[in-house]
């Protein structure tokens, strides 16, 4: 449906059927992405964007009429792009104070806890932030959260990657002391790379963050809206959590 075309129509009538023709129109105008990033997103099998996320994102777009395909793209792509507009939806975003007044959000989704990981043999202890800022190099992900809250931190040793797996690798081999990862992705992250969780620790977690679809800051109000009335209907009828359920075990 086309906005400018659906708009123009509208222009004389103020017809409840025009105003959902207009919502709808700027519905469709939207460009949907996420990030590689499984459980929560993935590309499968069938180069369709799947995972908890994802599959919240497909029962709303059902529910709103939706037909645009969601995008499997790199993080940096995705978050260069939802900054800059316009008409971007880009899931899943972790709402941190450095973020919060850049994007407007719908969620959360899930909540997750970041941490720093170490390999099991390691004899590096961190018990708070200073801590940290004393180990030789950290593995961060390039334009993530973490990596932007530990910059806000004043860290000096970190170095950035935008391939968390080759963090993962990076840390066995020993040129990265430490990386930080969230409880929800690690598992995941670690038997890519070839590893099993019994090879590493958690040695100290810094951040509890809800994770939200983000919208550019262009995007018309009652387009959000709608995505967060019906996610909210999903919080209340428990589809929300059976979804969680089945991808977080």
């Amino acid at each position: 449906m086309n906005f400018k075309k659906v708009l123009y129509g509208c222009i004389l009538s103020s017809s409840l059927l025009c105003a959902n023709n207009i919502l709808q129109a700027q519905l469709d105008d939207i460009l949907i992405a996420t990030e590689d990033y499984p459980p929560i997103s993935f590309k499968n099998k069938d180069k369709k964007a799947d995972g908890l996320a994802s599959e919240v994102a497909y029962s709303i777009m059902d529910k709103l009429h939706m037909k645009q395909k969601i995008h499997v793209w790199p993080w940096a792509r995705d978050y260069k792009l939802l900054k800059k507009g316009p008409n971007y939806l880009v899931f899943s975003v972790s709402r941190t104070k450095e973020r919060d007044k850049l994007f407007q959000w719908v969620g959360p989704i899930y909540s997750m806890k970041t941490g720093f990981y170490t390999k099991k043999d390691s004899s590096i202890k961190i018990n708070n932030l200073e801590d940290a800022k004393k180990v030789s190099k950290i593995g961060t992900y390039f334009e993530s959260f973490d990596e932007q809250y530990l910059e806000s931190k004043h860290f000096l040793n970190l170095e950035s990657s935008r391939n968390n797996i080759l963090n993962i690798k990076k840390l066995m081999m020993g040129r990265f002391d430490v990386i930080t990862a969230t409880n929800v992705t690690i598992k995941a992250m670690v038997e890519k790379a070839g590893y099993d969780m019994k090879d590493i620790n958690n040695v100290y977690n810094f951040m509890n963050v809800g994770v939200y679809f983000a919208f550019s800051k262009d995007v018309p109000f009652e387009v959000v809206d709608a995505w967060r009335k019906e996610l909210e209907k999903m919080r209340n009828n428990g589809e929300l959590q059976n979804i969680r359920s089945k991808w977080l075990k």
